[in-house]
């Protein structure tokens, strides 16, 4: 409680001192809650605070603007969110005249959510922004992003301001670590359905940065091909079906949709591949010896590896060189 009541006299102590702030009660009617120039906080859980308020009350009174009619929300959106679902219709907050300098206000904006916690990187991205929004200047703004603990590096701040512009469920899968930035801001340029429904694969599937960049190339390249979109595209069968199994083994969905994919993408390639395998075993090579072909299969070199660990292990391979030589199956890989 203390914690609290310390936090509520430091916001209204970064007021300046040629403005007012005046402790109101009001009707929660008034307070405009769709205008969310203000907001940073990405979290719309209020379950949390429920309980909270209900027994103790509004510890930090939340912070508003006065305007014609009604209040602007600064700070406090998931505050008033739930004592308006704890059916309180009038609240007491802090009310800054419509003249306050709106630089100033978006600061305490920021200050409220970044003395509580951590910013994540979308409300870092909604702070920087909002500094943008209102700075006088980039110095001006340089400075109060330094004071706010914000990045202000030339190489970093303009990439996480573009993340509060992307779509909402790219945001979302940010938030849930389903994909990092960089795949985020290539998201960002597909239509926001589209970056939705990839966002949404990417999250069934369970695959890193480097296998989520090889589907979007995959289903990128297909699209373009055939002269689909990519929605279409995830939207087909077998691919839907596959993505609707029940209880999937995840590592094998993700194959079988990796192998569906790049068959549709390259077929030639694929079926080398098939025949090849299929050659391969024939060949009965065991443990010790690997048999690499071209790259793609575009090339005539071959690369054979041993394995073994001393002289009799070389003689043993040798024979079974000589084995693989007489062979049909080595010929018909050869002819290809």
């Amino acid at each position: 409680m203390d914690s609290n009541l310390s936090d509520d006299r430091k916001a209204s102590e970064e007021i300046p001192p040629d403005h007012t702030v005046r402790y109101r009660t009001i009707s929660t009617v008034d307070i405009d809650t769709e205008d969310l120039t203000f907001r940073i906080t990405t979290s719309s859980d209020i379950e949390d605070l429920l309980g909270s308020i209900q027994k103790i009350g509004l510890i930090q009174p939340p912070l508003l603007i006065a305007n014609s009619p009604g209040y602007t929300i600064v700070c406090g959106f998931r505050r008033i969110a739930a004592c308006r679902k704890l059916g309180w219709t009038r609240i007491t907050a802090r009310i800054l005249e419509k003249s306050v300098d709106r630089f100033k206000t978006a600061q305490l904006s920021i200050a409220d959510n970044a003395l509580q916690r951590s910013l994540n990187l979308v409300e870092t991205s909604r702070a920087l922004e909002l500094l943008d929004d209102f700075g006088p200047d980039p110095q001006q703004r340089r400075e109060a992003a330094e004071a706010l603990g914000l990045p202000i590096s030339r190489s970093v701040a303009p990439t996480i301001k573009k993340i509060c512009r992307l779509p909402l469920s790219v945001q979302e899968g940010i938030l849930r670590e389903t994909i990092d930035l960089s795949m985020a801001l290539e998201l960002g340029g597909l239509n926001p359905a589209t970056a939705g429904d990839l966002v949404r694969l990417f999250d069934h599937l369970k695959v890193g940065l480097n296998k989520q960049r090889e589907l979007l190339l995959l289903v990128t390249e297909i699209a373009k091909r055939e002269d689909i979109s990519i929605q279409q595209l995830i939207g087909e069968q077998p691919l839907l079906d596959m993505l609707q199994k029940a209880d999937p083994d995840r590592a094998i969905q993700r194959q079988q949709i990796r192998s569906l994919l790049r068959q549709r993408r390259y077929p030639a390639i694929t079926e080398a591949e098939a025949n090849y395998e299929k050659q391969v075993r024939q060949l009965k090579l065991g443990n010790q010896i690997q048999l690499v072909p071209p790259k793609d299969f575009e090339g005539t070199t071959y690369t054979l590896m041993l394995h073994f660990k001393n002289r009799q292990g070389l003689i043993h391979l040798n024979a079974k060189i000589n084995e693989i030589l007489e062979n049909p199956a080595l010929g018909r890989i050869l002819k290809r």
